[in-house]
């Protein structure tokens, strides 16, 4: 019976040993960021069919974004907002173009957001930004102001 025992637990000890080893090997490669999928997504930018996004940078202390309008009249954009999810969400002063602008229909406009800082904003790390944007079409007698909201999604370069 006593060696029926031993035999046991030596199996059980051996197998105990592997699994141990097996964790710390994944552990390890957990640590060193082997397990970390976000740097194989990739970077997208989404506004609403009136606004496309031609191209988006993000910078330590800035944001760029390139939208082309396609509303088809032109508007006068009154408020533009960067934000996150973030507890404290970024922080952002729009300097180019200065407020309000006029946007032509069919052009295409360079927006930069300078001096951001907060909201989980850190150079090499991922982030997801909203954008939220005010306008009214110059030519409507009423000018009802209309907000639209996009989404980028990208790695803040080092």
């Amino acid at each position: 019976m006593r060696k029926k025992s031993q035999a046991a637990l030596e199996f059980l000890t051996t197998y105990a040993w592997a699994f141990i080893v097996i964790a710390i090997t994944i552990g390890s490669l957990y640590y060193f960021g082997v397990f970390d999928f976000s740097k194989y997504l990739p970077q997208k930018c989404v506004f609403p069919s009136q606004f496309k996004c031609l191209d988006f940078s993000l910078n330590p202390s800035e944001v760029k974004i390139k939208l082309a309008n396609n509303l088809g009249e032109d508007i006068r954009v009154t408020s533009l907002q960067v934000t996150n999810d973030a507890t404290s969400p970024i922080s952002c002063q729009t300097t180019n173009p200065p407020f309000p602008f006029d946007w032509a229909h069919s052009t295409e406009k360079d927006i930069t957001f300078a001096s951001c800082s907060g909201g989980a904003y850190i150079a090499g790390e991922r982030t997801e930004l909203r954008i939220i944007m005010g306008y009214y079409a110059i030519n409507t007698p009423s000018k009802p102001v209309h907000v639209i909201n996009g989404k980028i999604n990208g790695r803040v370069t080092s």
